[in-house]
This record gives C-alpha cells, structure tokens and sequence, in this order.
C-alpha cells in the first residue's frame, strides 16, 4: 500500500479545522441573546398582581404568595422552539405610584412593556382606575424630560407595531397564499379611525384579572351577558385609543396566563403566536396590539337593549350595595370605659347602696332606664329558693312542672305538718267519720254508737269495762283454734264494751262448744 503523501495530509487538517470553525460560529449565533426586555406591571392592591405574576413564572407554591408589600421583582428566561435561550424578561411589579420613576426610566422606554391589571370583582371601578393609571403613565414620560425628536421615535415605534401585526400561521394554507399573505403584511397599512389617538410613546397591555368572579356577580348583583358584552366594548374602546392590547385571565384557574407570556415573547424577540384573536367567548377575551378596529368593536354594541353607547360607564355600571359586608361594630375605648365605670361606682358609694356594676352595665347595653334592683333582694331569692328546694328531689320530670319562684324581697318559711286546731263540733264530725270508715272496712263488727258530750267526757270508765271480758273471751276461745274448721274470728271486747247481745252465727257453719 502506497504512502499518504504529506499534501494530501495537509488538505484533510484543513477540512477539519473548517467544519470545527463552522460549527463554533453557528453556535455562537444561535446562543447570542437578543438582549433583556422590561415588563412594567401596574395595578390596585388585590388587583391580582402577584398570583398573575406566580404564574407566569410557573411557580408551584401558590399558597405563599402574598399581596407585593411595595415593589415586587421576578424574571423569566425565554426560549426558542429548540430550546435556545434567546432572552430574560424581567418583571416587576407594583401599586404605588411613588415606585414608579425606579421602574421606568429614560433608558428602558424603549425596550419595555406596561401591564396594567385590573380586577372583575368590582367592575364598576374598572374605567377610573383604567384612567388613573394611563394618566399617571403619561404624566411620569413628561417628566423624564426626553427629548422631542426620541420622544417622536419612540411614538413610532408604537405606531409600527400596532401597523405590522401578523396573525399566527395556519398549516393547511397552500404555499402560494403564504406568499400572496407575506407580500400583504410587508405592506404597512394606515392606523385606523379612533386608534392611537393618545400614544404615549412605550406599548400598553391590559390585562382584566379575576374574570371568574362573573358567576357571583349574575347571582348577587344580578348582572346578565349584556352587562359584560358593554364591559367588553368599553374596554375594547378605550384599549384602541392607546393603542394596547386586551387580555381576560383567571390566575386562580390557571386561564390565559399562558398566554399573556407568550404573548409579550412575541412582542419582545418576534417568536410565532399559535393563539388567534378570541372575542366571542366572554372569560377569555384576546385582542393583539393592532388588530381591533371600530368596525370590530361596533359588532358587540348591535345588540344593545339596556344599554347606551352615549350614557357614561359609570352610570350604567353602578356600584351596587355588597350584600356580603357585615355590620362592623365599634368598641367603646378601655379608658373612657373604665372612667364612666368609676363615676358610677363613687355615686353608689355616695348614696349608701351596695354597688351592682354588672345590673348597671346590663341596663345600659339594653337601653332601659330601670333602676337595678338592691342586693337584698337577690340575696333573698338565693336562700328562698334554697328553702324551698327539697334535698332529695331530682330533675323535674316532664308532667310535673316546678313551682314558680317566690316573688322579689319576700322569705317563703320552711313546709313543716302543724296540727291544727279543731273546735268541738269539727272534733264530732272527724270522729264520726272515723267510725264510718272503721264499719265499712269491719262489716261483721257492730255499728258503734255516736259519742255524745257525756260519753267523752269520761272515756276511762269505758275503757276499764271493755279490758276486763277481753280476756277472759281470749281464754275461752283458745280450744276452737286448734280445730282444722274455717270459723271466723271474732275480736274480744267490742260486745262487753258495748252491752249489746252477740250476733247469730251464719248458717251451715259449725259453732264453738262452750
């Protein structure tokens, strides 16, 4: 085999080292950035700022963020279809005005962006504080003191882009319309009638946050889809005057905050938009710097019945009274409390009377002007009903209801059983009563004799007289016991007592021997 001649070596290095320097420099293109863009973000506090602002950057803990205590700062990297880092946007973010010459300077006019946020939850604000904030935007610009011919440089800028908008690319358009549609966009067409009319000189998009809230409002504030068909309007209007974009988004459901990235590296480094202008769908609202226009917008106020185009915004937009708002109650202060408190506890001591603050407190809070009863007569309820309660008594039950309380400042004596005092016809009457019971009980016994006054008067003759026959009868009447037959027994002494004869024994029973 033939030896390489040392030309052809030569040659080979050559070719090497071209395809190396090639590669380098194709690289180094590729990974050259395109600069850092500004973005400016203004609105009210709770506006949704910063939740709008976590998820641009795809921050994961959504329950830290809180609200921007004055100016908040976060950037993202942006890339290219293959991934290549082309740029870093920084955003930040505020809704103080004092903040704002820190953030936008003469030097960062042309390389950024003003996001004004505003919020749904209250829509009646939207075009104050719309307004506020524009204004506050182009009085800041006049004090940057910039020069005529940049300040007219920058306002071009804004014109050409509003001017060069390009739709985003349909894949199924033949070649030969891609080529008819390039040569149309290259051609700059004039601003139409009522746009840019207030160009401030640096891009404005408008972003309307918390358009989940639309639900709530339907249902508390009785709002219907011609009231957020005249929102729209509105806002498309005044956004064509200065020339911005609009933008719908729910940063708590995650809805077009996407978007709003992809949008402004769009804006910032010419990437390609995939997401076409959306009007008809009322939360998700996207209309591009340029492409509305008053014959747009006329299309949305041809079915207005409630509304005027001619009336105010906040006319027909009113604030409605929040039904959600609670009644805030406001506190006494703990000084003037305790001095007005110390007053009255002097006047009591004054006059003599135990001092009852908490009666006093009582009465002022219900608005009465009684007197609070004296503390003799809460201690005498206290030991009433002490007295009256029984120790060994239980919860009432259900059927029983409790004795009502003894009246105010009076003592309820102990129950206790007296005996009371019976005169002498009340004594014959209850006797006679008892000798009823005894016969009806007894039938067998015979009927006693009422007592007269002269038979009580000497009771122990009767009873000396009706002891002796009781027990000689006892003894006689121990035999018949002892026999197995049912006799009935008599009781001792009632016939002796009485002097009357015995009664017949009843028939078909055996009698006693004697």
């Amino acid at each position: 085999m033939a030896p390489i001649s040392s030309s052809k070596k030569g040659s080979e290095v050559e070719v090497k080292e071209d395809i190396w320097s090639d590669l380098l420099s194709s690289l180094k293109t590729r990974t050259t950035s395109r600069g850092n863009k500004t973005v400016i973000m203004l609105g009210t506090p709770k506006s949704g700022k910063s939740t709008l602002m976590s998820k641009i950057m795809d921050s994961k803990d959504m329950d830290r963020i809180e609200s921007t205590p004055g100016v908040a700062f976060n950037y993202v990297t942006v890339r290219d279809e293959e991934r290549e880092r082309i740029g870093q946007i920084g955003v930040h973010s505020t809704s103080y005005k004092h903040f704002l010459p820190h953030l936008l300077s003469r030097e960062r006019m042309s390389n950024s962006i003003v996001v004004i946020v505003l919020s749904l939850d209250k829509p009646w604000n939207l075009e104050e504080e719309l307004l506020y904030w524009t204004s506050l935007l182009e009085e800041h610009i006049k004090t940057l003191q910039i020069d005529e011919r940049e300040l007219a440089k920058s306002r071009q800028n804004v014109v050409d882009l509003f001017s060069s908008y390009k739709g985003p690319e349909n894949k199924d358009e033949k070649e030969e319309e891609k080529k008819n549609k390039e040569e149309e966009d290259e051609v700059i067409l004039p601003v139409p009638e009522g746009a840019l009319v207030n160009n401030l000189g640096i891009p404005i998009m408008v972003v309307l946050s918390k358009v989940d809230c639309m639900s709530a409002l339907q249902k508390e504030n009785d709002f219907s889809e011609e009231h957020f068909e005249y929102i729209q309007w509105h806002l498309r209007k005044t956004c064509l005057s200065f020339g911005a974009g609009l933008l719908y988004c729910s940063p708590r459901e995650n809805s077009n905050t996407r978007l709003l990235l992809d949008y402004l590296s769009h804006v910032f480094y010419n990437l390609k938009l995939k997401t076409e202008p959306q009007v008809i769908d009322r939360d998700a609202i996207f209309v591009p710097i340029g492409w509305d226009n008053l014959s747009k917008i006329s299309l949305v106020s041809d079915g207005f019945v409630q509304f005027s185009q001619l009336k105010p915004f906040a006319e027909q937009i009113a604030a409605l009274p929040d039904i959600r708002q609670k009644r805030v109650m406001k506190g006494e202060d703990d000084q003037l409390f305790l001095t007005r408190m110390q007053a009255v506890l002097v006047e009591k001591q004054k006059s003599g009377s135990p001092a009852t603050t908490h009666k006093v407190l009582e009465g002022e809070a219900k608005g009465s002007t009684k007197t609070p009863p004296p503390a003799d007569g809460v201690l005498a309820n206290f030991f009433n009903s002490l007295l009256t309660k029984k120790p060994g008594s239980g919860p009432t039950s259900p059927n029983h209801s409790p004795s009502p309380p003894p009246t105010q400042g009076t003592l309820v004596p102990p129950k206790k059983a007296l005996a009371p005092q019976l005169s002498a016809p009340q004594q014959r009457e209850e006797h006679e009563k008892k000798a009823l019971s005894s016969t009806r009980s007894n039938p067998e016994a015979p009927e006693e004799k009422a007592e007269t006054p002269q038979e009580t008067a000497a009771p122990k003759a009767t009873t000396k007289l009706a002891t002796a026959p009781a027990a000689g009868a006892g003894a006689r009447e121990k035999s018949p016991t002892k026999t197995p037959s049912k006799t009935p027994v008599k009781k001792a002494g009632t016939a002796a007592s009485s002097g009357m004869k015995k009664p017949a024994p009843k028939r078909g029973l055996p009698q006693p021997r004697k």
